[in-house]
């Protein structure tokens, strides 16, 4: 039965355009197109849980006398810091990415597989948070910048494939892409100007950190004003 299923033809008047052996694209508001945003969501949100769960629990599974409930308290604060750090980066990743989903008609395989490749160092981002927490080190501060410059670079990576494969709600004009494309290549741009920064002798980390958002922020406004786009906010992106 399944060989002379096998041999029939599909019929003639059938849309391949929602045929799922066959589709290519996957319309906003479709099952195929909201299940992405779903689980994009979803690893955002268990990307912070983790790290939470990573810098603080750890502090507190040794507690059995007052003193050892003081270093905890010490030491959690101190993560805390780090995670607020964190949590501020992964905030304005999400956020980019939220955007640039409205920006979205629809969505191809080419970029669903890079989604998933982007997807995979969000899921990562516990290892260099924790990392950070645990360690003065300036090479784990440059390391976690580098991480997060991977990310950004591979939003940009999104970006390019959504511009190539008409996947837009509209087609931007050329000063609309560059404004665009720059802006969210900017973080990489900031992070390989900081990370050596992060090895200033005495002030590796408030060095590396300042230089990353002064940098970041500068080479932000001098694309949005270069490439101006009428109505485009200049903290878009």
């Amino acid at each position: 039965m399944l060989d002379e299923v096998s041999e029939d033809q599909p019929e003639s008047h059938r849309d391949t355009s929602t045929d799922p052996w066959t589709q290519r694209f996957y319309d906003r508001s479709t099952q195929g197109f909201e299940r992405v945003i779903l689980f994009s969501d979803a690893v955002y949100a268990i990307a912070l849980t983790l790290i939470a769960a990573t810098l603080v629990a750890p502090t507190l599974t040794s507690v059995t006398t007052s003193q050892d409930a003081g270093a905890a308290i010490t030491g959690g604060l101190s993560n805390i810091a780090v995670y607020a750090f964190t949590f501020l980066w992964i905030a304005f990743y999400w956020k980019a990415n939220h955007r640039f989903t409205l920006t979205l008609q629809r969505m191809d395989n080419l970029y669903i597989w890079a989604m998933l490749t982007y997807l995979a160092f969000v899921a990562l981002l516990p290892f260099p948070a924790s990392i950070l927490a645990e360690s003065a080190d300036p090479r784990a501060l440059a390391f976690f910048i580098g991480y997060m410059a991977c990310i950004s670079f591979l939003e940009v990576v999104l970006m390019l494939i959504a511009i190539r494969n008409d996947l837009l709600v509209r087609t931007l004009t050329t000063v609309e892409r560059r404004n665009w494309v720059l802006s969210a290549l900017s973080p990489v741009l900031a992070a390989v100007i900081a990370i050596p920064a992060c090895f200033i002798p005495g002030i590796g980390f408030a060095a590396g950190i300042t230089v990353l958002v002064v940098v970041r922020i500068a080479i932000g406004f001098a694309v949005k004003r270069i490439y101006y786009v009428p109505n485009w906010s200049l903290t878009r992106h």
